[in-house]
């Protein structure tokens, strides 16, 4: 077995190997950008069977390269007032103006019978493909499966949160190169 050490990669006339400013090394599978967001506001909603609300969560990245894979992940948790409801949630692609669903829970947590509501952490992951070079948003949406429930997304305690129980939701957009 070898170790290869390098202190300098010179081109064959004796200079150094530079990126150009404002170019980036591509290698496939190599990260190439990072962009995040979070929200520590709670959404309560009382909606539609058909109606998906925004929650408050959303993340913009301009990919460089339209074959790249962007891997978006979200975090939060959620309630229904009901035992009988669901909240549903969806991560959806926002592209020059066309907004697609790309990611979509039918239940996360399900109870039924009983008193009480429904309430679970909600992480959820896609693997998209850039549909081009253009700004792309990635945001949650949520809604009562029911169409009748209240629905809660960063739900907080009964008592309006405190330092230890405050909720903190995160979405992530990773472009990761092909």
């Amino acid at each position: 077995m070898s170790t290869l050490f390098v202190n300098n990669l010179d081109t064959a006339s004796g200079t150094d190997i530079t990126v150009a400013s404002g170019k980036t090394i591509k290698a496939p599978g190599m990260i190439v950008q990072v962009q995040s967001a979070e929200t520590s506001v709670q959404l309560t909603l009382n909606s539609s069977t058909s109606t998906q609300t925004d929650v408050g969560l959303a993340v913009s990245i301009t990919p460089k390269y339209s074959n790249s894979k962007i891997y978006v992940i979200a975090t939060g948790n959620a309630y229904a007032a009901s035992n009988s409801d669901n909240p549903l949630h969806r991560i959806v692609r926002t592209v020059s103006g066309t907004a697609t669903s790309i990611a979509a829970t039918d239940y996360i947590a399900y109870r039924g019978g009983g008193g009480g509501g429904t309430g679970t952490a909600y992480v959820q992951s896609v693997m998209d493909s850039a549909q081009s070079t253009s700004a792309h948003e990635y945001k949650v949406q949520i809604r009562s499966d029911t169409g009748s429930g209240t629905v809660y997304f960063n739900v907080r305690d009964a008592a309006g949160g405190t330092s230890e129980e405050a909720q903190l939701s995160t979405i992530m957009a990773m472009e990761i190169a092909q």
